[in-house]
């Protein structure tokens, strides 16, 4: 299966999607320990959305309408089994974190593509490492509650 991955060209306006999916792809997974960011699962093949830099370039074509109303089909679920919202790119922790969050992704795409490797989910190196730092949810949006909804037991 092929599917989008969003360009790091900081100045495209980008869907909410596809924020959600730079964000998660820096963001651990707040269900399992062991995955450090959403990475497509072996039979998925991404591709960069090159539609997003042509859009871009033409102006404000919505108007007219679109055959694609859709637009590209984003990377959702990562192949730990968990989607962008259990990489930290919920709606719970508020805009302005959301924002900060995106500007954070952006930044780090933008190395990833500076080093050609933008849609190589498993490069990592040290001022990747140290920006995903950033990307933890704090500790005020990490629940205390158990899966059943109850309050652990101290």
């Amino acid at each position: 299966m092929k599917l989008s991955y969003p360009p790091s060209i900081d100045s495209l306006p980008l869907s909410d999607s596809a924020l959600a999916l730079k964000i998660a792809r820096h963001s651990p997974c707040s269900i399992c320990d062991s995955c450090l960011g959403l990475h497509p699962p072996p039979d998925v093949e991404l591709v960069v959305d090159e539609d997003a830099q042509t859009k871009s370039s033409l102006g404000d074509l919505t108007q007219y309408g679109s055959d694609d109303e859709d637009g590209p089909a984003y990377l959702e679920n990562c192949a730990c089994g968990h989607d962008v919202a259990d990489h930290g790119a919920q709606l719970a922790i508020g805009k302005e974190e959301l924002a900060r969050r995106g500007r954070v992704a952006f930044r780090l795409d933008e190395l990833l593509q500076d080093l050609d490797k933008l849609l190589d989910f498993e490069y990592t190196d040290d001022d990747i490492i140290s920006l995903r730092q950033q990307m933890k949810l704090p500790v005020s949006f990490i629940s205390t509650t158990s899966p059943s909804g109850e309050s652990p037991v101290v």
